[in-house]
């Protein structure tokens, strides 16, 4: 399935802006399956449907509502449609990556980028690389504002990840582990030298869906049938790079924020 590109906006790094795209990077890796009518094999179509006014509610009725803390429920004004402006990766710093906590991770994006904007690319890369940092940003996608970490993925592409914010963290699960005073030397020597023979480097391609592919193969083997229904409900270049360069450094000393 060809990749469609789901963000076309700018990567900004300090004064200098990156014309970029933004791809999924990742698939789901359930098979999907839809409910069909057992005698005619259809696909069933889901109404929303009005208790009260007993009838199917049509798309220009609905409206969206939300629980407030204090308990009542409020209408939620229709938002007023997204602006082109709001296409910005805007990058906050630069931290270690190992400064950041998997949990936050979300998804996986692709960035490409546009025309013009391949060599501030490949610049920022390739500083990221030999500075061994990523790039936390903030970025405008869907409705909302998110926090991603951009970095290197090899030595010609980055990729974004999109994060959660630390609120979302709960973080009462962080104590429900147990508190163990008795663990022996032995014990602990013991296990470290089974996690040692145990120890190897991770390579992705050694730990394929075992289960989707064995799935896959099942479905091969059933006979095809017809199911009813309709198919559907399925810049140029950046102008003198190192003068902007130049100059965000400049700004970040002025405010007191430059790095040695």
């Amino acid at each position: 399935m060809p990749m469609r590109s789901l963000f076309r906006g700018i990567l900004g790094f300090g004064l200098v802006s990156i014309p970029i795209q933004l791809f999924k990077a990742m698939d789901r890796d359930t098979i999907e399956s839809h409910w069909v009518h057992r005698a005619c094999h259809s696909r069933i179509v889901y109404q929303k449907y009005c208790p009260v006014c007993e009838r199917a509610i049509g798309a220009d009725e609905i409206q969206k509502a939300t629980l407030r803390p204090d308990g009542r429920w409020v209408v939620i004004p229709p938002k007023i449609p997204e602006a082109a402006a709001h296409h910005v990766i805007t990058i906050l710093n630069f931290p270690l990556l190992a400064e950041i906590d998997p949990v936050y991770y979300e998804t996986a994006y692709w960035l490409k980028p546009g025309e013009g904007g391949q060599k501030a690319y490949a610049l920022l890369l390739r500083t990221m690389e030999e500075t061994g940092r990523v790039a936390l940003a903030k970025i405008q996608l869907k409705d909302q504002p998110r926090l991603a970490v951009v970095r290197p993925y090899n030595d010609r592409t980055l990729l974004l990840h999109r994060m959660y914010y630390p609120e979302s963290l709960r973080h009462e699960g962080a104590g429900i582990g147990p508190v163990v005073h008795d663990l022996t030397v032995k014990e602990v020597e013991m296990a470290k030298t089974l996690i040692s023979y145990m120890a190897e480097t991770f390579r992705p391609e050694d730990y394929p869906n075992e289960y989707r592919l064995e799935r896959l193969a099942e479905l091969e083997a059933l006979e095809p049938v017809e199911v009813g229904g309709r198919p559907g409900d399925r810049p140029r270049e950046v102008v003198d790079l190192m003068e902007r360069l130049k100059a965000s450094v400049l700004k970040h000393q002025q405010h007191g924020t430059g790095t040695a």
